[in-house]
C-alpha cells in the first residue's frame, strides 16, 4: 500500500485548497521528504487528512467517554462532540474535504474521498454527517455501499484496519520514548495502547465472568430437578383408565345431545319449508297479476313498433318545415343587404371625388412655400453664428460673475468669523473669570467623583441593610403562625392515618389478584375455545359449499357420459350405412355419367342426312335423327336417384359430423368436470388439513373426516352453534364477576395510594416544621450581622463627607446631592467640569485663530476687485451681439414667420401625404363596396334558389305523410303521437315488460322447486316425528312441549358439566405429570451438558481468566513486548549498533540496554541520553510497524517529531537509516523542526503559517 497524492481545503488550519502529489514531481524523486511549519501551522493535519480519508477516524480524536463533551460557544445551536472528526472542519466555512490516492495491495490504483458541509452551504448552518466514497481510478466505477461496507472494503484494499494503519504507517515513537521512563503500570498501559492489547484484558475478565455464569446455571438446574415430583407408574394407569372412562360418557352424551338438536332442527326445517311454499305462491300470484295490468302496455307497444317505418319520413318533414322558415328569414336578412351595400358603394363614390380635390389644393400650397423655406434658412445660419458667440460671453461672463461672488462672499464669512471669534474671546474670559471658584475641584475631578461614589455606596449599603432588617422582622411574625399553621395540620393528618390504615385492613388484595389471575385465565381459555368455534364454524361452511359443487359436478358429469354413450352408438349404426350409401351414389353416379356420354352424340344427329352413312355405326337408317324418348326417360329416371342418393348422403354426413362434434364437446366437458372435481377434492382435502388442528382439539376427529357428508357436516354445525351460545354465556358470566373482583381491588389499591400519600404528606410537614426552626435560627443570626455592617457604613459616610467639604471648600455639595439625587448630580458635575476644561481650552484656540484671519482678509480684498473690473469689459462685448441677432431674426420673420423651418417643411409635406393616403383608402374603400354588393347579391339568389327547392321537398313529403296515415289506419295525431317516443323509451318499455315476464317464470320456478323440497322433506321429518314419540317428549311448538325439551337439555347440560369438570381436572392431573417428567428428563440432560461446560470455563478461567483482566492481558503484553524487542534489535542494528534491547528478568513489562560498546554492560533505560532515548524509540516505533503489518508492502511511512535531541552523528546516522528503508521503495516523510536535519533532507513540505489562524502548503527543494 502506498500514498500517492492527498488534497483537502478547509480542514483547520489548511483553509485554501491544496494538492500534495507524493507519486510525482521533486516528492516523487525524493522518496525521503520533511514536513515542515511553525507550531500550530497545521502539520498533524495532513496525517489527520489521510486517516479522514481512509477511515473516516482522527488519531488524535479517540472515540471514548473521555471526550463526549460537546464544544462550543453557549448560543452556539449546532454544537458538536469533541471527539467528533467533523470539528476539524475550519471556523466559518461551509464545507471541507480531504482526498487520498493510493495503490492498493493488489496493485490496484483507487481514490477515496471525505466531505463535510453545513446546511444550505452557509458558515452559520448545522454541521451535517460527514460522506465518504471510494472510486477505482483506472476505470472511474465507484464502490457502491454503505458506510460500514466501504470500511471493509477499504481494509481489504490496503489489507490494514484503523488501528494497525495508525501504527504501521504513523510510528507512535514519541510514545515509546515514554515508555521507557515510565513506572510499571503506567508502562502496561502505554503499551496496551500501542499495541492494540486491549482485547487481552477483556478476554481475560470475560473468561472470568463466563465461569462464574456457567457455574451459577449449574446451580439453579441442581435446585429446579430438586424442586420436581413425578408419578409413579400405577397411579398413572389408574388416572389414565379413569380419563378414557369419562371421555366415553362424555361422547355418548354429545351423540345424545346432537340426535336431539338434529331431530329438532328437522321440524324446523319442515316448518320453515312449508313457510316458504306459501310465500312462493303469493309471489306467484303477485307476478300473474302484473302480468295482467301490463297488457294495455304490450299492445301499445306493438303499435308503436308497428308504425317506427313512418319514423323517417315524419323527422324529414319536421326538418323540411323548420329549414323552410329559416330559408325565409334568411332572404329578408340577404335582401336588406344588398340595400345598404348599394348605399355604400354611392357614399364611397363621392368621398373619392372630395379627396381627389384637396389633393390638388395641397400641391399649389407647398409650390408657393418652398422658395421662401430656402432664403429663410440662410438667415437662421448666420443667427446661430452670431448665437454661439454671444453663448460663449455670457458663460465667461457667469464664470466671472460667480467667481467675484465668491471671492465676496468668502470676504464677508472671513470678516465676520473675525468679529465672531473676538466675542467670543470676550465671553469666554468673562465665563472663566467668573467660575474662578470650581477651578480645584475640577483640577481633582477624578478624586472628588471618587469620593462621591463612595459615599454614595456606603449610604445605599446602609439603606439596604436597613430595609432587610425591616423585612425579616415582619418575616419573623409570619413564620410564627406558619409553625402553628404546620403542627394543626400534623395533628389532622395523623388522624387520616388511622382511619385510612383501619379500612385498608377490610381488603385482602393478595387474594383477590389471585381469584382475579385465576379468572382471567379460564376468561382466556373460554375465548380461545369460542374462537376455535368459529374457526370450525366458518370451515364447515365452506366445506359444505364445496360438497355441494361436487354434487353439481357429479350430476352434469352423469348427463353428459349418457349423452356420449347414445351418440356413439348412433355412429356405429349410421358409419356402416353411410358406407352402403357412399357405395350406391358412385354407382349410380357411374351409369348416369356414361348415359350423357352417349347422349353428347345427339349434336351429330342433326347432321345425318337421308340415304348418308352414319360416320360411328355407318347405317343409311337413322331412326332417332330427330327424337329418342326412351334416353330421355332414362336420364329422368336416373338423375331422380342420383338426387335422392346424394341428399340421404348429405344428411348423413352431416349427422355423422354432429355426432362426432358433440362427442368432441362433451368429452372435453366431461375432462374439465374432472379437473374442477380433482380441484375441488384438492380445496376439500386442504380445507380439512387446515382445519384438522380445530377439530382435533374440538374432539370431532373421529366423527368428521375427509369423506365426511353435507349431512353430517351440518349435523356438526348446529352442536358447534349451541356450543358457541354456550361459552358466550359463560365468559359473560366470568367478565361479570371479574368486573366486581377489579373495583374490590381498585378501591383496595386506592386505599393503599391514599395511605402512601398521607404518610408522604407527613414526612414532608415533618420536614417543613424542622425547616422552620432552622429558619428562625437563621434569622436572629442575620440580625446581628445587620447591625454590625450598618455601623461599618456609617463609619464611611463620615469619613467621605469630611473629605468632600474639604475639597469643595464647603458643604454646598451635600446640599445640592440631596436636591438633585445622586443621578443627576453626576451628570450635572460631569457637564460643570467638562464646560469648564472646554472653555479653557476654546480661549486658547480662539486668540489662535484670530492671529491667522488677519493676513487672509487682506489678500481676498485685492483680488476682489480685479475681478469686478473683467465683469464690466464681458458686459459690453454681450449688448452689441444681442443687437445683431435682433436684425438678422426681424429679417426672417418677415419672409416665413417665426415657426420652426424643419417644422414647416415636415408640416407641408406631412399635410401633402396626408391627403394622398386619404385618397387612397377612399379608393380602397369604394372596391371592397362594389366587392361587398356584388356578394350580397350573390347570396339573394342562392337564397332563393334553396327555399324553391325545400319547398318541392316538402310537397313530396307531405304526400307521402298523408299515405302513411292511409296505410296504417291512423289519424294524424294518433300517429304524430306514436312517433314522438323516441328509441330510449322503447328500450325502457321493452326491459320493463320484459322484467315483469321474468318475474313471472322466476316466481313458478321458485314455487315449483320449494313444493318439491317439502316432498323430499317429508321422509326425514316423518323419522323426526317418530324419535320425539319414542322419547316420550312433545313435539317442538306448543308450550309444553318447549318447556320438556328445554329441562331435558338442562338435565343434560347439567351431566355434561359434571362430566366435563370431571375429566378436566383428571386430564390436568395426568398433564402435569407428564409435564414433570419430561422436564426432570431435560433438565436431566441440561444438568449433564451443564457440567462438562462448566468444567471447561473454570479450566479456562484458571488459565486467563480474572476479575480484573490483569492475568491473560500480562502474559499477552509480555510476549508482545518480547517480538516488539527482537524486531527492534534488528533496526539498531542500523540506527544505533552499540545498543540492545533486553526484557528485565523477572519483570516482564520491563526494558533494560546492553552497551555492546561497554563489554555487553547492562543499564538501565532511564540513563540513557535524549539522543539514544529517541534511536531506540525510533527502533522500536519501526518494529511495532513490522508487527502491525508486513512494512514490505508498505509504500509510506511518517515519523513525528524527537528528531531534536541527536547530535550530528547519531542525526546522521538516523537519517542514514531512514535513508536506507526509502532505498527499498518506501516513501517515507519526516515532521521535524531540525534545521540542520532540514538542510539534509532536500525536499520539504513547508506548512506556512499566514495569521488568522490560516496556513499555505509549498513544496520547496
Amino acid at each position: 500500500m502506498k500514498i500517492l497524492a492527498l488534497r483537502g481545503e478547509n480542514l483547520a488550519s489548511l483553509q485554501h485548497k491544496f494538492e500534495i502529489d507524493f507519486a510525482h514531481g521533486r516528492l516523487g524523486e525524493a522518496g525521503l521528504f520533511a514536513i515542515t511549519g511553525k507550531t500550530g501551522a497545521g502539520k498533524s493535519t495532513l496525517l489527520d487528512a489521510i486517516c479522514l480519508a481512509l477511515f473516516d477516524r482522527i488519531p488524535r480524536l479517540q472515540s471514548n467517554k473521555k471526550n463526549d463533551a460537546e464544544i462550543g460557544r453557549d448560543d452556539d445551536t449546532s454544537r458538536i462532540k469533541a471527539n467528533d472528526v467533523r470539528s476539524i472542519l475550519s471556523r466559518g466555512k461551509a464545507e471541507g474535504f480531504a482526498e487520498v490516492d493510493f495503490v492498493a495491495n493488489d496493485g490496484s490504483h483507487w481514490r477515496a474521498h471525505w466531505h463535510v458541509r453545513r446546511a444550505r452551504g452557509r458558515a452559520e448552518g448545522r454541521i451535517q454527517a460527514s460522506e465518504q466514497w471510494l472510486e477505482s481510478i483506472e476505470t472511474g466505477q465507484r464502490f457502491a455501499g454503505k458506510k460500514q461496507e466501504l470500511q471493509i472494503e477499504m481494509e481489504r484494499l490496503i489489507g490494514l484496519s484503523f488501528e494497525q494503519f495508525r501504527r504501521a504507517v504513523m510510528l507512535p515513537q514519541g510514545e515509546f520514548a515514554a515508555f521507557l521512563k515510565a513506572g510499571a503500570d503506567e508502562r502496561a498501559a502505554l503499551l496496551e495502547r500501542m499495541t492494540g492489547g486491549e482485547v487481552y484484558g477483556r478476554l481475560s475478565v470475560a473468561a472470568y465472568e463466563r465461569a462464574r455464569g456457567e457455574k451459577l446455571k449449574l446451580t439453579q438446574l441442581q435446585e429446579k430437578l430438586g424442586e420436581i415430583t413425578v408419578l409413579s407408574d400405577d397411579d398413572k394407569q389408574l388416572l389414565i383408565e379413569q380419563i378414557e372412562q369419562l371421555k366415553q360418557q362424555v361422547q355418548q352424551l354429545e351423540t345424545q345431545q346432537n340426535e336431539f338438536k338434529l331431530h329438532q332442527q328437522t321440524l324446523k326445517t319442515e316448518k320453515a319449508t312449508a313457510e316458504r311454499v306459501a310465500e312462493a305462491q303469493v309471489k306467484w300470484l303477485q307476478a300473474k297479476q302484473q302480468e295482467a295490468d301490463a297488457q294495455p302496455r304490450y299492445e301499445q307497444l306493438a303499435l308503436i313498433e308497428k308504425v317506427q317505418p313512418a319514423h323517417r319520413d315524419f323527422s324529414l318533414l319536421q326538418q323540411t318545415t323548420a329549414q323552410l322558415a329559416k330559408l325565409a328569414h334568411a332572404l329578408a336578412q340577404a335582401e336588406a343587404a344588398l340595400l345598404a351595400e348599394k348605399q355604400q358603394l354611392a357614399k364611397a363614390e363621392l368621398q373619392a371625388t372630395t379627396a381627389q380635390d384637396k389633393l390638388n389644393q395641397t400641391r399649389q400650397q407647398w409650390d408657393q412655400v418652398e422658395p421662401k423655406l430656402k432664403e429663410a434658412a440662410k438667415w437662421d445660419q448666420q443667427a446661430d453664428g452670431l448665437r454661439a458667440q454671444l453663448s460663449d460671453h455670457e458663460k465667461e461672463l457667469q464664470q466671472r460673475n460667480e467667481s467675484v461672488s465668491a471671492q465676496q462672499q468668502q470676504f464677508q464669512q472671513v470678516q465676520q468669523q473675525q468679529l465672531t471669534q473676538q466675542q467670543r474671546q470676550q465671553q469666554l474670559s468673562i465665563t472663566l473669570e467668573q467660575n474662578q471658584t470650581f477651578k480645584a475641584v475640577a483640577e481633582q475631578y477624578a478624586s472628588v467623583r471618587d469620593n462621591l461614589e463612595q459615599y454614595l455606596s456606603a449610604h445605599r449599603t446602609r439603606s439596604k441593610l436597613h430595609k432587610e432588617k425591616q423585612q425579616i422582622e415582619a418575616a419573623q411574625q409570619d413564620h410564627g403562625r406558619q409553625q402553628a399553621d404546620v403542627e394543626g395540620q400534623l395533628k389532622e393528618l395523623l388522624a387520616r392515618k388511622a382511619d385510612c390504615e383501619a379500612q385498608s385492613q377490610q381488603f385482602d388484595l393478595v387474594a383477590l389478584e389471585q381469584l382475579q389471575t385465576q379468572g382471567r385465565s379460564q376468561y382466556s381459555e373460554k375465548q380461545q375455545r369460542r374462537d376455535v368455534l368459529r374457526q370450525a364454524i366458518s370451515g364447515a361452511k365452506e366445506w359444505t359449499l364445496l360438497l355441494h359443487q361436487a354434487d353439481k359436478i357429479r350430476v352434469e358429469q352423469h348427463e353428459l357420459q349418457t349423452g356420449i354413450s347414445q351418440a356413439e352408438q348412433r355412429l356405429v349404426v349410421l358409419l356402416p350405412e353411410l358406407d352402403i350409401q357412399t357405395i350406391q351414389h358412385q354407382e349410380v353416379e357411374r351409369m348416369l355419367q356414361q348415359s350423357r356420354a352417349v347422349m353428347n352424340l345427339e349434336d351429330y344427329r342433326n347432321e345425318l342426312q337421308p340415304n348418308d352413312a352414319c360416320p360411328l355405326c355407318g347405317s343409311h337408317d337413322h331412326p332417332y335423327a330427330t327424337e329418342n324418348p326412351v334416353a330421355d326417360g332414362l336420364l329422368h329416371t336416373q338423375q331422380q336417384r342420383l338426387d335422392t342418393l346424394t341428399k340421404q348422403l348429405q344428411d348423413g354426413q352431416a349427422e355423422r359430423r354432429h355426432l362426432q362434434q358433440v362427442v368432441q364437446k362433451d368429452q372435453l366437458r366431461v375432462d374439465g368436470l374432472k379437473n374442477d372435481r380433482q380441484q375441488l377434492d384438492t380445496q376439500v382435502e386442504h380445507l380439512y388439513r387446515q382445519f384438522e388442528t380445530v377439530l382435533s382439539s374440538l374432539n370431532v376427529s373421529d366423527r368428521l373426516s375427509l369423506n365426511s357428508d353435507v349431512q353430517t357436516l351440518n349435523q356438526q354445525l348446529v352442536q358447534w352453534q349451541q356450543d358457541v351460545e354456550q361459552t358466550m354465556l359463560e365468559l359473560t358470566a366470568l367478565q361479570q364477576s371479574g368486573e366486581q373482583r377489579q373495583q374490590q381491588i381498585l378501591q383496595g389499591r386506592q386505599l393503599v395510594a391514599q395511605l402512601q400519600q398521607i404518610q408522604q404528606q407527613e414526612a414532608e410537614l415533618k420536614e417543613q416544621q424542622h425547616a422552620l426552626a432552622k429558619t428562625s435560627t437563621q434569622w436572629l443570626e442575620r440580625l446581628q450581622s445587620l447591625d454590625d455592617q450598618g455601623s461599618v457604613q456609617q463609619g464611611i459616610l463620615t469619613a467621605r463627607a469630611s473629605t468632600l467639604s474639604e475639597q469643595y471648600g464647603c458643604d454646598v455639595w451635600l446640599e445640592q446631592l440631596k436636591q438633585l439625587g445622586s443621578e443627576q448630580f453626576f451628570q450635572q458635575l460631569d457637564i460643570e467640569v467638562q464646560q469648564f476644561t472646554e472653555n479653557q481650552q476654546a480661549l486658547v484656540d480662539t486668540e489662535k485663530l484670530l492671529s491667522e484671519l488677519a493676513p487672509q482678509i487682506a489678500e481676498l480684498e485685492t483680488s476682489l476687485q480685479n475681478g469686478q473690473k473683467q465683469c464690466s469689459e464681458l458686459t459690453e462685448k454681450t449688448e452689441l451681439l444681442k443687437k445683431d441677432i435682433q436684425h438678422v431674426w426681424q429679417l426672417r420673420v418677415a419672409l416665413v414667420g417665426e415657426q420652426n423651418l424643419q417644422q414647416l417643411e415636415q408640416q407641408q409635406k406631412q399635410a401633402l401625404v396626408a391627403q394622398q393616403e386619404a385618397l387612397d383608402a377612399v379608393h380602397v374603400i369604394q372596391r371592397k363596396s362594389a366587392e361587398a354588393k356584388a356578394a350580397a347579391e350573390a347570396a339573394f339568389n342562392g337564397v332563393r334558389q334553396q327555399q324553391a327547392h325545400a319547398e318541392g321537398e316538402q310537397k313530396l313529403l307531405v304526400q307521402r305523410w298523408l299515405d302513411w296515415q292511409q296505410k296504417l289506419g291512423l289519424s294524424e295525431q294518433q300517429l304524430t303521437d306514436c312517433l314522438s317516443k323516441d328509441e330510449a323509451w322503447l328500450t325502457r318499455e321493452r326491459e320493463a315488460l320484459k322484467e315483469i315476464g321474468q318475474r313471472l317464470a322466476s316466481a313458478q320456478t321458485v314455487l315449483a322447486e320449494r313444493e318439491q323440497a317439502v316432498v323430499e322433506h317429508q321422509e326425514l321429518a316423518a323419522l323426526s316425528h317418530q324419535w320425539f314419540n319414542e322419547l316420550g317428549v312433545e313435539e317442538y311448538g306448543s308450550a309444553d312441549g318447549m318447556a320438556q325439551q328445554a329441562q331435558l337439555v338442562a338435565d343434560w347440560n347439567n351431566q355434561k358439566a359434571d362430566l366435563d369438570e370431571q375429566y378436566y381436572q383428571q386430564r390436568q392431573r395426568l398433564d402435569l405429570a407428564v409435564n414433570a417428567e419430561r422436564q426432570s428428563g431435560e433438565l436431566t440432560q441440561q444438568l449433564m451438558a451443564q457440567q462438562g461446560q462448566t468444567e471447561l470455563w473454570l479450566q479456562m478461567s484458571e488459565l486467563i481468566g480474572s476479575a480484573t483482566g490483569n492475568k491473560f492481558r500480562t502474559l499477552a503484553q509480555g510476549l508482545t513486548l518480547q517480538q516488539l524487542v527482537i524486531l527492534a534489535n534488528e533496526h539498531l542494528q542500523d540506527l544505533a549498533p552499540r545498543y540492545a534491547l533486553q526484557p528485565v528478568p523477572g519483570s516482564p513489562l520491563a526494558l533494560q540496554v546492553i552497551d555492546h560498546d561497554m563489554g555487553d554492560e547492562v543499564r538501565s533505560v532511564e540513563s540513557l541520553s535524549g539522543g539514544e532515548s529517541f534511536l531506540v524509540s525510533l527502533a522500536l516505533a519501526l518494529a511495532l510497524a513490522s508487527l502491525a503489518a508486513d512494512t514490505r508492502q508498505l509504500g509510506s511511512l511518517f515519523i513525528d517529531e524527537g528528531f531534536g535531541t541527536l547530535d550530528p552523528d547519531s542525526l546522521e546516522m538516523a537519517l542514514a537509516c531512514l535513508d536506507a528503508l526509502q532505498a527499498d521503495g518506501r516513501q517515507i516523510g519526516v515532521i521535524s523542526h531540525v534545521g540542520t536535519m532540514v538542510e539534509r533532507i532536500g525536499v520539504q513540505v513547508a506548512v506556512e503559517a499566514q495569521g488568522g489562524g490560516r496556513s499555505q502548503i509549498s513544496i520547496r527543494g
